[in-house]
């Protein structure tokens, strides 16, 4: 009976001890506070594609802990969250979440990077050339907003190149129509597609065959004057071109003057000419106009070109060292 009596105090002894050590351990994980483990959650299900399961999360957040300091993160999760679904509709919808977090959160450090999805949003939608404008017409206004507002953002230099690459898809649009204008003998037509061209994209790779046209359409309507400004605009800032010859030999023919050669704005020009095939901030994206995601995001683009400029200015800072044993 005695031992029975102590194997019975054992018993119930133990089972004091392990209740406690529950609660002991309930206390600890309790100790993390709820908004913190609803972000960590919510990054968790992000990090393992369950988007829908990491809106639900992080909107909990949102919605019970407003003050937290993970809900502005939890609010920029969201829109992430439909950013890398992909899609249309949910690039869109991200696009509207991205603004949003704008205007509640206007001064947040991370601002700069939503107005750089938002533009990367309209980059990912943007169509060919040829095809409808209007993505391509809402990213230039979206880069042009970033650089505004975030002009000194370690993304600003991206976001310049992106901007550059947009404005020539809009001027090959402009141009494609301008031809089409032109092989129609509908010369007022192309005259004005060529003058846009010219006028809102100075930098266009092809500008020198916009002003040859411009030049030819203006001369069959018999505006000498007008075409031979063009035809000298093409000799003097222009002499690389295919088209520079034709265009002296117009001059000549319509008995006006062939300028000099401006070697400043020649050596401009040439700057912004480009192979099809050749070099663009966006090359990884040629094949991505359409809707959906590609190889490459240009938002993480953007992010790689950052780092790879710190990993630079980084190496250059050591060579500039004192204690590189340069002299």
């Amino acid at each position: 009976m005695r031992f029975l009596s102590k194997l019975l105090v054992l018993s119930l002894a133990s089972l004091l001890f392990s209740a406690c050590g529950q609660k002991s351990a309930g206390l600890q994980e309790a100790a993390i506070a709820p908004d913190k483990l609803l972000f960590e959650n919510g990054q968790k299900f992000l990090e393992k594609n369950q988007f829908i399961q990491a809106r639900l999360t992080f909107q909990t957040l949102v919605n019970a802990y407003p003050d937290s300091e993970h809900t502005p993160a939890s609010f920029l999760a969201i829109a992430d969250s439909y950013y890398h679904e992909a899609g249309k509709t949910n690039l869109l919808q991200a696009e509207a979440q991205y603004k949003d977090f704008i205007i509640f959160y206007p001064t947040h450090e991370i601002a700069d990077d939503a107005q750089m999805k938002i533009a990367a949003v309209n980059v990912r939608l943007m169509r060919s050339p040829d095809r409808d404008a209007t993505y391509a017409i809402k990213a230039q206004a979206e880069l042009k907003k970033f650089l505004e507002m975030y002009s000194q953002s370690e993304l600003a230099p991206t976001a310049e190149e992106f901007l550059r690459e947009v404005q020539e898809n809009l001027a090959r649009g402009i141009q494609g129509i301008g031809n089409f204008y032109f092989s129609k003998n509908s010369y007022l037509a192309s005259e004005n597609r060529y003058k846009e061209l010219l006028e809102n994209y100075p930098d266009f790779s092809r500008a020198d065959q916009a002003l040859f046209r411009l030049a030819q359409s203006l001369e069959i309507l018999g505006r000498i004057e007008e075409a031979s400004v063009y035809y000298s605009r093409l000799v003097s800032e222009y002499s690389f071109s295919e088209y520079a010859g034709s265009a002296e030999e117009k001059l000549i023919l319509l008995e006006k003057p062939v300028p000099p050669v401006d070697p400043v704005a020649v050596a401009r020009n040439e700057a912004n000419r480009r192979n099809d095939e050749g070099f663009s901030p966006l090359a990884p994206l040629r094949e991505v106009w359409g809707i959906f995601t590609g190889p490459e995001d240009p938002y993480e683009v953007a992010r790689r070109r950052v780092e790879k400029r710190q990993e630079q200015e980084q190496s250059d800072a050591r060579q500039d060292s004192p204690g590189n044993g340069k002299n």
